[in-house]
């Protein structure tokens, strides 16, 4: 294999491996390679050998340009998305563990409302036992009768504070009920805005993917174009010093003034210049040139049709 094909196959090698990375400084970097390349073809063969080669590489690394900004963004921006699900994840579980503080705490002030409850009934029927037997004994002495009212005061101002009491816990409760109904509304937004940000990474994730097949797609193509130019400036090399023998040839054989016959063709067979191909052999040649132009052509036509719409429009 020539050098200038390994020299090819290895840059397309190690543009695979870095697709994942590619930026603008990579691009950068690609175009003063063709560059070079293109310096050392033109020294060689002249400018007309890449004139018709520089627009479609140019439109080639513009568009690789593009795609490479837009790799950049969308790498910031999936960064981005996936610092804002990590930071909805932390607030979600922080929200978890508060509601299962809150329901804890709910349930310890239940528990303490039911225990007090239960002290409360067991307290008025006390003091229900208490009155009744109190009823029983009203009539026997006038110290039980004047001492019985007051007792009978004092037990109803308890049962009143006893009742404010309770009514206080209920309101509390409520008001808790409330808030953790509040915190379940808050968890249930939050869970649709996760899941809303998880599509958007999946979404951006395959824009990502599909870019970089397109960048894989344009290597691919240069790589070819290259190896395609190779292979026609050696063509054409050949050629051109084919044509510059028979023109030697012509020129010597128009100098000479002995005289052949019309129809013969005399060679020095010590002649490092003499002719080596005939006419069928030469028209063979130029035959195959056409047809590596014409291969060339359509594949050019080829490449434009697969190039996307969007890079040939901007």
């Amino acid at each position: 294999m020539p050098r200038k094909y390994r020299q090819v196959h290895r840059k397309m090698e190690e543009t695979n491996d870095l697709i994942d990375d590619v930026t603008v400084v990579d691009v950068y970097d690609i175009a003063s390679d063709i560059g070079k390349e293109c310096e050392k073809i033109i020294d060689l063969y002249g400018a007309d050998a890449v004139t018709s080669l520089m627009p479609k590489v140019i439109s080639a690394l513009e568009l690789l340009e593009n795609l490479a900004v837009n790799n950049e963004r969308e790498n910031s921006e999936l960064l981005e998305l996936k610092s804002k699900i990590s930071q909805l994840e932390n607030d979600k579980i922080e929200k978890a563990e508060y509601r299962q503080k809150f329901e804890k705490e709910l349930e310890a002030i239940e528990e303490q409302w039911r225990a007090e409850s239960k002290e409360l009934l067991a307290l008025v029927s006390r003091l229900q036992d208490e009155n009744r037997k109190l009823a029983k004994v009203r009539g026997t002495s006038q110290v039980a009768e004047r001492v019985s009212p007051t007792e009978i005061v004092n037990n109803s101002d308890m049962l009143q504070k006893l009742q404010l009491t309770l009514e206080k816990q209920r309101d509390e409760i409520r008001v808790k009920e409330k808030l953790l109904q509040e915190k379940c509304g808050d968890m249930e937004k939050m869970r649709s805005q996760v899941d809303r940000l998880t599509n958007s990474g999946r979404e951006l994730r395959r824009k990502h993917k599909t870019l970089q097949n397109q960048v894989r797609t344009l290597c691919d193509e240069r790589a070819d174009f290259l190896v395609q130019l190779q292979d026609q400036q050696r063509d054409i090399t050949a050629l051109r010093q084919r044509l510059g023998l028979a023109e030697k040839e012509n020129e010597d054989l128009a100098k000479s003034d002995v005289s052949y016959p019309s129809n013969k063709a005399v060679y020095d067979l010590d002649d490092p210049n003499r002719p080596r191909f005939t006419t069928a052999e030469l028209k063979d040649i130029l035959h195959e040139r056409n047809e590596l132009k014409a291969r060339v052509s359509d594949l050019e036509d080829e490449l434009e049709t697969y190039r996307p719409k969007n890079a040939t429009e901007s």
